[in-house]
C-alpha cells in the first residue's frame, strides 16, 4: 500500500475489511511493516445494547502485548492455544486452536507457512512474556459511526457558548456605537471651541489694528517741540554774574602834595548769555551747539538745566580749542513722555 497519511491510510483499511465482515461491525488494529506491507489485526464487536452506543472498547490482541519470538512456537491461551510464525521480528503467521494442535494439525500449519514440517516438530505449548511497556507504532480504529458531537449536554453547551458569543458580539458593537458617539461628540466641541478662539483671534486683530490706527493719528513729539522743551529749560539764558567786591573801595588819604581824582560809581556788569548756534536730532541722540562769548558762561549751570529736562539722560559736553563753542550731546529717552510733560516758556 502506497504511503498514505493517518486518517486515509485509515479509510481504505476499513473498506478492504468489509469483505472480511459484510454486516457486521468490527475494531482493527494496523502497523506499516518494514518490508512496506500493512499488519492488521481485526476482530468482531458485540452488537451494541438497546439505547446504548457502540463502543471498540479499549482492546488490543493479545500478541501485540507479548514479548515477539523468532520463528514457530505454540502459546497456551485462556481458551485453547495458538501457533505463531515469526519472522525477523514481525508476526508472520498465527493460527487458534480450540485444543492443543495434533501433530498432523501442527505440519499442515507449517507447511501453511512454506516451511519444512521436518525442521519444525511440534513444541509443547509455553506461557507468553508480556510486554513491559505498552503497545508502540500501533493505529487502533473500527467502523463504528461517529457519535453526535451535539448529542445530549454537547448540543446545551454549544448553545450556552454561542448564545454567550452573540451578546458578546452585542455588547462590544454596543459599547463600540456608544464610544463613537462621544468621540462625535468630543470633535463637536473641539471644533466649536476651535471656532470660538478664531472668532476671539479675528476681533483682537482687529482691536489691534484699529489702536495702531488711533495711535497713528495721535500727535507725536515733533523735533520743533523738543527743540522748544530744551530752549525752555534756559540753557541760553544763564543766571550769573561777574563777581563783585566785597567792600568799598578804599578812600585814598591826600598827602600833602597829592591830587586827589573823584571816586568813580561801579555799574553791575551784564550777565554773559550763550547764543544757540546749531542742533540735530537723529536716532534718539540731540545734539546742541552753543556758542559762549569768551568762554565766560557758567557751564555748570547749563548741564545742571539740561539733566532736569525730564526726557533727557546720558548729557555729554564738549568745548573746542578757542573755547568760545559749546556741544551738548543728550539721548532722549521717551518722546512720549517728554510729550506729556508741561511745556515751561522759561526760567
Amino acid at each position: 500500500m502506497p504511503e498514505l497519511p493517518k486518517r486515509k491510510l485509515l479509510a481504505a483499511l476499513r473498506l478492504q475489511m468489509l469483505q472480511f465482515y459484510p454486516t457486521g461491525q468490527f475494531a482493527f488494529v494496523c502497523r506499516r511493516e518494514t518490508s512496506g506491507q500493512i499488519a492488521v489485526w481485526s476482530w468482531q464487536l458485540p452488537a451494541p445494547i438497546e439505547g446504548q452506543e457502540p463502543a471498540s472498547g479499549p482492546y488490543w490482541p493479545e500478541p501485540l502485548l507479548e514479548q515477539p519470538g523468532s520463528g514457530f512456537r505454540l502459546l497456551s491461551r485462556a481458551s485453547g492455544a495458538e501457533a505463531q510464525s515469526w519472522l525477523n521480528g514481525e508476526l508472520q503467521a498465527s493460527q487458534w486452536f480450540a485444543q492443543p494442535p495434533s501433530p498432523q494439525e501442527w505440519q499442515r500449519f507449517v507447511r501453511a507457512c512454506a516451511a519444512d514440517p521436518d525442521q519444525h516438530p511440534l513444541p509443547a505449548p509455553a506461557k507468553p512474556l508480556m510486554l513491559a511497556t505498552t503497545v508502540n507504532g500501533w493505529m487502533r480504529a473500527d467502523n463504528l459511526p461517529k457519535s453526535d458531537p451535539w448529542k445530549g449536554w454537547r448540543w446545551q453547551a454549544g448553545t450556552l457558548a454561542l448564545a454567550a458569543l452573540l451578546f458578546a458580539a452585542l455588547g462590544a458593537h454596543l459599547q463600540t456605537r456608544t464610544q463613537l458617539e462621544l468621540d462625535r461628540q468630543a470633535l463637536a466641541d473641539l471644533r466649536k471651541q476651535r471656532e470660538a478662539s478664531l472668532e476671539s483671534r479675528a476681533a483682537f486683530e482687529k482691536a489691534r489694528r484699529e489702536l495702531d490706527a488711533i495711535q497713528a493719528l495721535a500727535p507725536q513729539l515733533s523735533q520743533l517741540e523738543l527743540l522748544d522743551r530744551v530752549l525752555a529749560s534756559g540753557v541760553l539764558s544763564v543766571a550769573g554774574s561777574l563777581p563783585q567786591a566785597n567792600g568799598p573801595a578804599p578812600t585814598p588819604t591826600p598827602g600833602a602834595n597829592a591830587v586827589v581824582a573823584p571816586a568813580q560809581s561801579t555799574a553791575p556788569q551784564a550777565a554773559p548769555t550763550a547764543l544757540f548756534s546749531d542742533w540735530e536730532f537723529r536716532n534718539q541722540q540731540l545734539k546742541i551747539t552753543l556758542e559762549i562769548p569768551d568762554g565766560d558762561i557758567a557751564m555748570l549751570d547749563i548741564t545742571r538745566r539740561i539733566e532736569a529736562t525730564p526726557g533727557l539722560s546720558e548729557l555729554k559736553v564738549g568745548q573746542d580749542a578757542a573755547a568760545n563753542t559749546l556741544a551738548l550731546t543728550m539721548r532722549v529717552d521717551s518722546l512720549a513722555g517728554v510729550a506729556q510733560q508741561p511745556s515751561r516758556s522759561g526760567q
